[in-house]
């Protein structure tokens, strides 16, 4: 009996360790002072886009572009918030239907493969994700049968030596390595947009 009471405490430990992990995240990617940085809104309306118009959020997390996303496609638009972990979608999911959007669809992905219903997606979205793929060439193949014919792929990420740098700096891509290896992937290079402080924002489309 002791024996099992003792387990019964480890394992609640082990979760109540879990769901603080879960929330500094939350925190951490929901801070007020993100939208001075980030600037959510004027990375949306630079992306031109229209109501009825399909999205794939790619490491969705908590929703935090995902959620304006949702409201620019709205009300005949979808955007698939995808990412790997499934708690942190089931937040997303929270936040949404607070917020009354109800035109999000969450994917629990794969490490290697976005999962996306094929001939769907008009712009894929990347920001803070793609330094975390293993193989970004293989992911973009992955990824493109869900997109459709000249579909936009958008990748905010961090630039090495960038004045904000939240990860460590051997982490970092060079846009250059994502130029060339969204192109290696049958991506073209459409845009570099520069107004972001500590990022890069580049915009390709499926060949």
């Amino acid at each position: 009996m002791r024996g099992a009471v003792a387990a019964l405490l480890v394992l609640v430990a082990v979760d109540a360790g879990a769901t603080g992990r879960l929330d500094a995240y939350i925190a951490e990617l929901e801070s007020a002072d993100r939208g001075a940085w980030q600037q959510p809104e004027k990375v949306i309306a630079t992306l031109h886009l229209r109501r009825g118009m399909v999205i794939a959020d790619i490491g969705a997390g908590t929703g935090y572009f995902t959620r304006p996303l949702a409201k620019a496609v709205a009300p005949a638009g979808t955007v698939y918030a995808v990412d790997v972990a499934a708690d942190i979608l089931g937040y997303l999911q929270e936040q949404s239907e607070k917020e009354g959007l109800h035109n999000i669809v969450t994917i629990v992905s794969r490490e290697d493969d976005p999962m996306l219903p094929k001939y769907t997606i008009d712009l894929a979205f990347f920001c803070d994700v793609t330094h975390h793929l293993a193989n970004r060439v293989n992911f973009y193949r992955a990824m493109a049968p869900g997109m459709k014919p000249h579909g936009r792929m958008a990748i905010i990420d961090y630039a090495p030596n960038a004045p904000r740098h939240p990860h460590p700096p051997e982490e970092h891509v060079p846009r250059s390595r994502v130029v060339s290896e969204a192109e290696e992937a049958g991506f073209k290079f459409v845009k570099d947009f520069q107004f972001l402080p500590n990022q890069y924002f580049l915009v390709f489309e499926r060949q």
